[in-house]
C-alpha cells in the first residue's frame, strides 16, 4: 500500500510499504495525498478538484487525481484520489478537529498553549503530521509538540495487567476523566461545517 505521497510538478513520489509495487493506498498515504494536492492547488479550500493538474482526470463520472495510471500497473485500474473520496477525507477531518475544538473550548484553553499533543493508535503512528496540520486534522503547531506513541491503549492494557500501581494510577485517572457530548456541544454544527474546509487552523 502506498504510505506516503509527495507532488513535484507533475511527478507523484511515492513511498510503498516495503517498497513492493503499489497495489493500494493507506490512511497515511491518502492523508499525504490530499495534504499535497491542496498545498499545491490541486484541490481547492473547499474540497473540488481543478481541472488544471496533468494527473486529475474526469471520464464524466468524478473527477480523479492519478497516483498510479493504469499503465504502470499492467493494464489494471488506476491508483487514485476521487472526489468522494475528498469527500469523505473532508467529513473525517473535520470530526476530529470539531472534536480536539470543543474540548480545548470546554477547558478554556487555546491550541497555541498547548505544550504536548500525543497522537495515539495504529492512524496515528504513521501519519506524517505536517500533511495532518496542512489540511486543518490537528492543531498549526510547531512539530516538535507532537509525539507519536502507536498503540497506547494496548501498552496501557499491559501496564495494568502487569503492575498493582500502574492499575491504581489507571483508576485514578479514570475517576478524573470527563465526558463531553459532541453533538450537543454549543455550535458544533456551525464549527464541523467550518472544520471541512482543508486549511490549517
Amino acid at each position: 500500500a502506498i504510505e506516503h505521497v509527495q507532488l513535484d510538478g507533475d511527478e507523484v513520489r511515492l513511498q510503498v510499504v516495503e517498497n513492493s509495487e503499489p497495489a493500494g493506498i493507506c490512511g497515511s498515504g491518502i492523508l499525504d495525498a490530499l495534504a499535497e494536492m491542496t498545498t499545491h492547488g490541486v484541490v481547492d479550500p473547499g474540497g473540488r478538484l481543478t481541472r488544471e493538474h496533468p494527473r486529475v482526470r474526469n471520464d464524466g463520472r468524478s473527477p480523479e487525481f492519478i497516483l498510479v495510471p493504469e499503465e504502470q500497473r499492467g493494464g489494471r485500474p488506476a491508483l487514485s484520489v476521487t472526489q468522494p473520496d475528498i469527500r469523505q477525507l473532508q467529513l473525517a477531518k473535520a470530526a476530529i478537529a470539531t472534536g480536539i475544538q470543543a474540548l480545548l473550548e470546554g477547558e478554556g484553553i487555546a491550541a497555541s498553549s498547548l505544550s504536548s499533543v500525543v497522537v495515539a493508535g495504529a492512524f496515528g503512528t504513521y501519519i506524517d503530521i505536517r500533511s495532518a496540520i496542512a489540511v486543518g486534522m490537528l492543531p498549526d503547531l510547531p512539530l516538535e509538540r507532537f509525539r507519536q506513541v502507536g498503540n497506547a491503549a494496548g501498552a496501557g492494557a499491559k501496564m495494568a495487567l502487569s503492575s498493582l500501581s500502574q492499575r491504581e494510577e489507571a483508576r485514578g485517572l479514570a475517576r478524573e476523566a470527563g465526558y463531553l457530548e459532541l453533538a450537543t456541544s454549543p455550535g458544533f454544527m456551525n464549527r464541523f461545517v467550518a472544520n471541512t474546509s482543508l486549511k490549517p487552523y
